[in-house]
This record gives C-alpha cells, structure tokens and sequence, in this order.
C-alpha cells in the first residue's frame, strides 16, 4: 500500500502537467508544491483549493477521493464586517478573511455533480483533466461575477442559487453596503435576515453599529 505522501505527490505532478496551463490562462497561479491556485484582483482574491481525502473508507479501491473547494476573499469587505461586528471573529466563523468556502460542485446544477476518485497516477491524470474541464464551464463563470462589493451585493439581490448562504454571509453582505455608502440598505440586509428575537440578540452588536451611522 501507498502512503499518503506518496499519493499527494501523484496529484501535485497532475496538477502540474494538467493544471496549470490552462488555470494559468485563467489568472490562477499555483506555487510549486501547493494545491491551491490563487487569482488575485485588486484586493480580491479568489482560490480554487483540491482538496482530498487519502484512503476513502467509503470507496474501497480509491487512494484519494478529491473534492476541491472555492474561496472568495475581498479584504475590504472582510474589514468592513469585522468592524461592524465589533471584532468578534466568532460571528464570522473565526475567519473573517473568507467570505466563501464551499465546494466547486456548487456552481453547478446538481444532476451534473460527481465524484472524483483516483487509483494510481493514470486516474490521478484523468480526474485532474475533468477536475479542469468543470472548472472552466462552470467556476470560473461563477468567479467572474464575484470579483467586486458590487458584485457580491449583485448575488444577494439576486439570491444566486450557486452560494452556500451561512450566517456570516450576510453580515459580509452588509459589509459590502457599508463600503458602498448605503448603511440603511446594510441594516435591511441585517433587518431581514436576522429578524428572529434569538438572532437579533445573538448579532446585536452589528444592529447597534448600524444604528449609530447617520
């Protein structure tokens, strides 16, 4: 049997020889050695993270199921809600610089999801392969119209289907209405979405600072 070290190496050669090319063309850069690719836009950052799990007990046969993920990083935004709440990084699950984190399959519609798994370097090449062909149909779509406060606040509006909506989301999404001028429009934002009497207590805080803007 393999090791885990053994096994990353494969995906990191595949990422290579099948990756980065045409990431590369993208925007997204890969430091050698990394699992992650980086398009940074102004003070956007966007990354595309394969992530694996080594040895699947859930699929006898497989060396590495790999799943990667997507993270959104807008570092005004990231501040602005970091301010709104006081500080408190827990409200904006101890991490303040991420405003999304989920899987790529969420970009697209649900009948077109798999699931990559891999034995040996061959498969490791083919799944990178498919792994990149999704990507450019339906993250990079998904990314181009995420690259600004206006954009993120577009989605919103607009309940984009493909943006796993936790808590923190929204206090990003006020966030973004603040940085824009529109502190009424933030408190909406809060006004709606965290009307329940335990949720408004639990972000009080942020109801408060926006009850002190003019």
């Amino acid at each position: 049997m393999r090791s885990e070290q053994e096994v990353k190496a494969d995906l990191i050669s595949a990422l290579e020889t099948e990756g980065d090319a045409p990431l590369e063309r993208l925007g997204f850069k890969r430091r050698k050695g990394s699992l992650n690719y980086i398009r940074s836009l102004g003070d956007t950052r966007q990354t595309i993270a394969f992530d694996g799990d080594f040895f699947p007990k859930y699929q006898p046969g497989a060396e590495i199921h790999i799943h990667p993920a997507m993270h959104l990083s807008i570092k005004s935004v990231s501040d602005a809600a970091l301010k709104l709440v006081g500080g408190n990084k827990m409200l904006l699950a101890n991490a303040p610089d991420i405003i999304l984190n989920q899987p790529i399959e969420f970009t697209a519609p649900k009948d077109t999801h798999v699931r990559w798994f891999a034995n040996g370097f061959t498969e490791m090449n083919q799944r990178v392969v498919e792994i990149i062909s999704f990507i450019e149909e339906w993250v990079i779509p998904f990314f181009d119209g995420l690259k600004s406060p206006e954009e993120l606040i577009k989605a919103y509006e607009t309940n984009d289907q493909r943006i796993m909506k936790q808590r923190h989301w929204y206090l990003f999404i006020a966030g973004a209405e603040i940085i824009q001028g529109n502190p009424k429009e933030a408190l909406a934002v809060l006004e709606t979405n965290f009307s329940a009497p335990g949720l408004r207590k639990r972000y009080s805080v942020a109801f408060e600072s926006l009850a002190l803007k003019p």
